[in-house]
């Protein structure tokens, strides 16, 4: 694919880019974009912060169903799918994980309430107005476990006028997806918004042994809104959505034998051995209650009220091969409650800016099981069929805060950027138990209750400059911190002596940047540079503890320092063209890592895992008016370079380079009433090792990237 290569660098160089499908249609110029980054609306022009905003038909136009789409088009970040586990990584800085000791670096948030754990990162897309991607520590205004950035969902709220659509299609794999909405209004300022969703699809992955597709879809969503005006300036807005997700996702394709001394017994891509398949389920639930209040022509009120439960459930083979040895079960749920009360004040006068309160409760529980298969007595290790080692913990986290930011204009042209937030956390592990068999150089650990707490002040300072009306420039520090933990999971017996509890993680980031849009709107351009440096860095890597076996270790490294910058275009040069373009760069290592890589070997210098040097896209999208509507033509290249999966950055380590290309021919009828689509991904069939993992038996696995896909999708409204 070196042709596409160079295609891809020679569009990423192009001085064009874009998110909003149809900004270039009816005016010839681009929509005007507010965000509510800061808890308040502004516009994108005017937020000093680095931020991707996706908006609705983005989503539709490039079929980005889930969060992991975005990582295709949005620079510096990416969802990364870490042996079935999805974790979020923006500017190369990401992590967490199944452990429920070890949260992750960037939350994400729909409507305003956090989404919770690892297994509510991958959110599904439906009926969702926008996505914001703030890039860098958002500790001022969103708190703990947002040290590299948060991803904010807004859905789309119930509107005043009747009105409904369904989509659907089909594709090779026997794709199969609908969704549907309905928005009605049920009385003065009272409207119901109801929406829901299916998606399944086989997998590319043969399971030869049972004959099973892997990494299929199997996806189901709802959601339900409602929204009332209770009297003039006051609004209700309540919330509520679920999801399932039962996909057979598995850890990896094996291409060692179990010990890591041989081939597979399944050589070749798209194919495993496994006695055992491989399975997911996950539910998501949770609502919300919204009181937005008007006290004044200046000043909002708002109150958010949020519960969440989330259920992980997964089996996976751990021998990779086609003999019953040994397979693992995993039982996790989180419940959450948070609660926010806030005021933004100062609309239209020289101080503006929001304050505020927050508290969080979570509640976590896990199981973990090892069972001895059918075969497990040819070892010879005196080891039995059933469970043989088991890992249980509760964790409890509180979190108190208290936030503010505010932007004082000192004259006509700068403007002053202040926040903090004091964060006071406590945290608390009870029933921390692990059972596990000596042979297998585990520990045994009887009961283990521990607990902490952290205060955390996290402030921002900046200055923004107004260059012009439409231009804007900025400069700013941040700080963040992530809570330390503790390593809930089988582990070794010297781990149990200093490796189970680990600090708090801070950063410390400053960040330079520039947007602006031309008078009439038709080219808008963004860039930030940036700078970050971790101390206490959390990381989660596997450890040889001899016998061909391993243990996970979660420590702190030294300091990690992550570095660069990102840029996009957006330009409409004629009516109903769209351009676009993204790039990001990160350079994201190991300043300091003593003995990272075993005893005395240090890994200082080495890049983080999952971190890029380069992110890049472009695309273009032109609507050509045709009798009874239009067709709409867009096509999309991205591309992503090399990485390592591993802190180590060894051999067995490195992710392969890719560059993608997707493409949409749509007839859109009068009145955008009804769409008939035909669509491709990956049009060039591109391959490549998208992760690497070692596993407890020091088997290798790799997870290739998902090949060419097509269909055909169509819409109708009402």
């Amino acid at each position: 694919m070196v042709s596409i290569r160079a295609i891809a660098i020679a569009m990423i160089c192009a001085p064009v880019a874009a998110h909003a499908q149809d900004a270039a249609g009816d005016t010839g110029a681009l929509d005007d974009i507010v965000v509510t980054a800061q808890k308040r609306e502004q516009a994108l022009v005017d937020v000093p912060i680095s931020i991707s905003v996706v908006d609705a038909a983005t989503l539709a136009a490039t079929r980005s169903y889930e969060l992991r789409d975005l990582s295709r088009y949005v620079p510096n970040f990416s969802v990364e799918r870490q042996g079935a586990i999805d974790t979020i990584f923006i500017r190369g800085v990401g992590g967490g994980g199944r452990n429920i000791g070890f949260s992750t670096r960037a939350g994400v948030y729909v409507d305003g309430v956090y989404a919770g754990q690892f297994a509510s990162i991958n959110q599904d897309t439906l009926d969702i107005s926008r996505i914001e991607v703030l890039r860098g520590p958002q500790g001022q205004l969103f708190g703990r476990n947002t040290v590299s950035g948060a991803v904010s969902i807004v859905t789309e709220r119930p509107g005043s006028v009747f009105e409904g659509r369904v989509d659907g299609g089909i594709g090779n794999k026997d794709l199969f997806e609908i969704r549907g909405m309905m928005n009605a209004p049920l009385g003065e300022g009272v409207a119901l918004r109801v929406s829901a969703s299916h998606r399944e699809r086989d997998g590319f992955t043969l399971n030869v042994p049972t004959g099973t597709d892997l990494d299929n879809i199997d996806r189901t969503s709802a959601r339900a809104q409602l929204s009332a005006d209770l009297s003039d300036g006051v609004r209700l807005d309540l919330a509520a959505d679920y999801s399932r997700d039962r996909s057979n996702k598995q850890a990896g394709e094996a291409i060692t034998d179990t010990f890591g001394t041989g081939p597979s017994e399944e050589p070749g891509a798209f194919r495993t051995p496994y006695n055992r398949d491989p399975r997911q389920r996950i539910e998501l639930a949770g609502g919300s209650a919204t009181l937005n209040w008007d006290l004044s022509d200046s000043a909002t009120l708002t109150a958010i009220s949020g519960y969440r439960w989330t259920r992980y459930d997964r089996t996976n083979d751990l021998d990779y091969a086609s003999f019953d040895f040994f397979f693992i079960d995993f039982d996790q749920s989180f419940r959450q409650f948070s609660q926010e009360v806030r005021v933004a004040f100062g609309k239209g006068g020289p101080l503006s800016g929001v304050a505020g309160l927050y508290y969080f409760d979570e509640s976590a529980k896990s199981l973990s099981v090892v069972s001895g298969g059918s075969m497990i007595g040819f070892l010879g290790l005196g080891l039995q069929p059933g469970p043989g080692g088991i890992v249980s913990a509760r964790v409890k986290t509180k979190s108190y805060a208290a936030f503010g930011s505010a932007d004082w204009e000192l004259s006509d042209r700068l403007t002053l950027n202040l926040g903090a937030r004091f964060s006071h956390e406590k945290l608390k592990i009870t029933d921390y138990a692990i059972s596990a068999p000596a042979v297998l150089g585990l520990a045994s650990l009887p009961d283990y209750d521990d607990a902490r707490s952290v205060d955390s002040f996290d402030p921002t300072i900046g200055l923004s400059f107004k260059l012009s009306e439409r231009s804007n420039a900025y400069v700013k520090y941040a700080r963040g911190f992530k809570s330390g933990g503790w390593n809930v999971d089988f582990i070794s017996l010297p781990l149990t002596l200093d490796g189970v509890p680990f600090k708090t993680e801070r950063v410390d980031s400053g960040e330079v940047g520039f947007k602006t849009e031309n008078a009439d709107r038709t080219l808008r351009f963004n860039a930030a540079a940036f700078y970050a440096v971790y101390d206490d860095y959390q990381i989660n890597q596997f450890v040889d503890i001899g016998f061909g076996q391993t243990s996970l270790q979660l420590r702190n490294a030294a300091k990690v320092t992550s570095w660069g910058a990102e840029a996009s275009v957006q330009a409409a040069p004629v009516r109903n063209l769209l351009l676009t373009a993204d790039l990001g760069y990160t350079h994201a290592e190991f300043d300091r890592f003593p003995d990272g890589g075993g005893p005395g070997v240090d890994l200082d210098g080495k890049r983080l895992p999952y971190a890029p040097r380069l992110t890049a896209s472009a695309g273009a999208s032109y609507s050509v008016p045709v009798g009874f509507g239009s067709l709409d033509l867009s096509a999309q290249l991205s591309h992503k370079s090399g990485a390592f999966s591993g802190p180590e950055n060894i051999a067995a380590q490195k992710l392969d380079a890719r560059t993608t290309v997707d493409a949409r021919v749509e007839l859109v009828g009068d009145g955008k009433h009804w769409s008939l689509a035909l669509w491709g991904r990956n049009l060039f069939d591109e391959r490549w090792i998208d992760n690497r993992v070692f596993d407890f038996f020091q088997t290798q696995l790799v997870e290739y990237g998902e090949p060419r896909t097509y269909g055909i999708s169509g819409r109708i409204g009402f």
